[in-house]
């Protein structure tokens, strides 16, 4: 820009710039109100010292104190106020008052104001509620391909050539990353002023869930990693075919409530409870679930309490249901 102070501007744009364009143009209007504010008082002061230069170095650490307690305490704009009187006090010590500085102030924080503006227009022209959506679906998406996974690498631990887990481990790491950024968003989210599109309760039940479907797939992760080798090989055929058809139809869903929440349409009703398929899952393990020690085996205790992780995915779906029905149709 070459103007004489560069690194107020550099100043100015990160003071005010904030997740959407109207915040970034609110905080601009109070940034240029309260730096002209600062300056009328700065050059109020000026006229009063005079040559009296002595008396601004008492001044300074009272203006400090005030321009790190006035953002807090009072305003945004009060602080901007209170910080521009201590850059007029210090950029005159040990020489002749000078007002002129007042309007290098002035000049260089509009400009930082007007770029906060263009980036704000320019990369978040819808706030934080947008990235919020798209942060929640990708959250989705990878937690269903995670859970996907870890049922996967459970259903070849019951047959005779166990997989490796270390897809269901890559997911896992790239659900946790997905979760992580949801994260971030959601706090600007919250942050972030004026009216919210979805009510706060609806958006911290999505956001939650999340957490429900991640801890799902890693109870049968953790489940089946911890399992021993098997010393039979029985015929478990019929219970891996219910395990992959639950885990397709419960991570389906999820999958289609990620692309409702990417492009704001409605979201498919929750998934009925199976008793045809749990009484089935019981029935081929039947003679496992009971050995000649009135014991049932390991591997049959897995495949149930599996079952019952995928159950409890499903069980979710009702309450996020119902919360992203709330945020259809209104505009992010």
């Amino acid at each position: 820009t070459g103007v004489q102070h560069s690194f107020w501007v550099l100043l100015g744009t990160l003071s005010v710039l904030r997740s959407n364009a109207l915040n970034t143009g609110q905080n601009a209007v109070r940034a240029l109100g309260g730096t002209v504010a600062g300056s009328i008082v700065g050059v109020v002061l000026l006229q009063l010292i005079g040559d009296h230069g002595t008396v601004l170095w008492f001044l300074l650490p009272l203006a400090v104190l005030l321009a790190g307690i006035a953002p807090a305490a009072i305003s945004f704009a009060a602080g901007q106020a209170a910080f521009t009187i201590t850059l007029v006090i210090l950029f005159n010590i040990g020489q002749d008052p000078d007002w002129h500085i007042v309007l290098l102030r002035i000049q260089d924080i509009g400009i930082g104001c007007a770029v906060s503006v263009l980036v704000g227009l320019f990369f978040w022209p819808r706030g934080a509620t947008a990235a919020v959506d798209r942060a929640l679906a990708e959250a989705y998406r990878d937690s269903a391909g995670y859970l996907a996974g870890a049922v996967e690498y459970a259903v070849s631990r019951c047959g005779t050539t166990p997989a490796s887990a270390d897809a269901a481990l890559q997911e896992r790491l790239e659900a946790a990353a997905a979760s992580r950024r949801l994260d971030d968003a959601f706090r600007s989210y919250l942050a972030e002023r004026g009216p919210k599109p979805v009510p706060l309760a609806e958006m911290t039940t999505l956001v939650t869930g999340i957490v429900g479907l991640r801890l799902a797939a890693d109870a049968v992760l953790g489940l089946w990693q911890r399992a021993g080798e098997q010393q039979t090989e029985p015929d478990r055929t019929d219970a891996r075919r219910v395990l992959v058809g639950a885990v397709g139809r419960v991570s389906g869903w999820y999958r289609d409530l990620a692309a409702g929440l990417g492009e704001n349409v409605p979201v498919r009703d929750p998934l009925p409870r199976n008793p045809m398929a749990e009484a089935e899952l019981v029935e081929s393990l039947r003679r496992e679930l009971s050995d000649e020690h009135g014991q049932a085996t390991d591997t049959a205790v897995r495949i149930i309490w599996t079952a019952d992780h995928l159950d409890a995915a499903r069980r979710l779906q009702p309450s996020l249901a119902a919360a992203a029905g709330a945020g259809v149709g209104k505009p992010s």
